[in-house]
Order: structure tokens, then C-alpha cells, then sequence
């Protein structure tokens, strides 16, 4: 089992969130770097401080892009290696000729939901880090749009149902990636990610 250290696993948040009464968990799981740093902090966590939880880990092939489906069989294997289960959820709908971008978000959201919901999970967690928060925080400000301070909140519940919860977000990008490497872990990187145009 990896152990927890380093500035990566301090800067993770999971001592304010409630597991008691919980069966499972759901972690999203792209492969990249933020979302397979929270899969191994978050079952270390769980290890430690919640053993009887389960956790869910859930890839979402938004079917944009060849290399996805291979992402999300590269994400399996590596859930099979650390003992966690794993599901794979197919954006199988038309894609928009517009706003793609927002369409795929809100079908990642309802998919990972749907997974969720399936598995009796009530807790949804995402890796969304700093980095993540002052590229909102800077596009948000830049729109005018009156919400450039809020940026992303901690936890957000979805359609009346569901917590999504980002634990990550005092967690520099760069810290995550070092605790991969020293973990001996590879990541892929979805192109969007380094796209200053795509909100989080």
C-alpha cells in the first residue's frame, strides 16, 4: 500500500468530511494526474480512517477523442492493481455543433451520477486542484461575470441528490504529480487540461 507524504497528501482535505454511515464512494478517475493523485490519496484515507467504506472509482469516455477509450482501460488496470473497483461511463449521446465544452461537462456530471446513484454512493469526489481554482477564478474575472472571487466550491450538491466534493483544492498541480512519480505512477493528460480557453 503507497503511503501518504509529502506536501500533496498535507494539502489534501478529507478530516471535514463525514463518512460514518456510508457503503461506498465514488472517486472520478480521468487518468490524468490531479484525478489519480486523488484515487490514491482517497484510498489511503480510507484505509487509515474508514475501512468499511468501498470505493468506487468511475472513468467517463466522453467518446471526443480515439485515445479515451484507452485511457480508461489504462485507468481499470491500474484500479485492479490497487485492489479498487472501477467502472467505465460512455457519453454515448450526439455531440452538439456547439457549446461541446459545456455539453460534455453537464453529460461527465449526469454520468458520474448515474454511477454513483447505481452504486448506492451518496459522495462523489473530484480532483480539482489550485491550479484549477485561479484558472476560474482569472476566466471568471476576465467574462465580468460577477462571480470571479467565488471561484470553485469545496463540495456542490447535484441535482438535490448527490455531493461532489474536491478535496484537492489547496493541492498545487505540481505537488500531485511529484507524489505520482515518487509513487512510481504514470498519468495521461487530456489536451483540454493545458487549454486556457476550457473552464474547470
Amino acid at each position: 500500500m503507497l503511503e501518504i507524504a509529502g506536501s500533496a497528501a498535507r494539502a489534501a482535505s478529507f478530516s471535514k468530511i463525514d463518512f460514518s454511515g456510508r457503503d461506498v464512494v465514488v472517486a472520478a478517475v480521468s487518468g490524468g494526474g490531479d484525478s489519480l493523485a486523488l484515487l490514491v490519496l482517497l484510498k489511503e484515507h480510507l484505509a487509515r480512517h474508514a475501512p468499511r467504506v468501498g470505493l468506487l472509482a468511475v472513468t467517463v469516455d466522453h467518446a471526443l477523442r480515439p485515445e479515451a477509450a484507452a485511457e480508461a482501460g489504462a485507468v481499470a488496470a491500474l484500479c485492479g492493481r490497487f485492489g479498487v473497483r472501477h467502472r467505465t461511463m460512455r457519453w454515448e449521446d450526439a455531440k452538439p455543433a456547439s457549446g461541446l465544452q459545456q455539453a460534455a461537462r453537464e453529460a461527465r456530471y449526469g454520468l458520474l451520477a448515474r454511477a454513483a446513484e447505481e452504486a448506492g454512493a451518496g459522495l462523489v469526489f473530484t480532483g480539482h486542484t489550485l491550479d484549477d481554482q485561479l484558472e476560474t477564478i482569472a476566466m471568471r474575472r476576465k467574462r465580468g461575470d460577477g462571480r470571479g472571487l467565488a471561484g470553485i466550491a469545496p463540495a456542490t450538491l447535484y441535482d438535490g441528490r448527490l455531493w461532489i466534493v474536491r478535496p484537492l483544492l489547496c493541492a498545487r498541480r505540481q505537488a500531485l504529480r511529484a507524489y505520482l512519480r515518487g509513487a512510481g505512477i504514470e498519468w495521461n493528460e487530456d489536451p483540454s487540461k493545458e487549454d486556457p480557453k476550457y473552464e474547470r
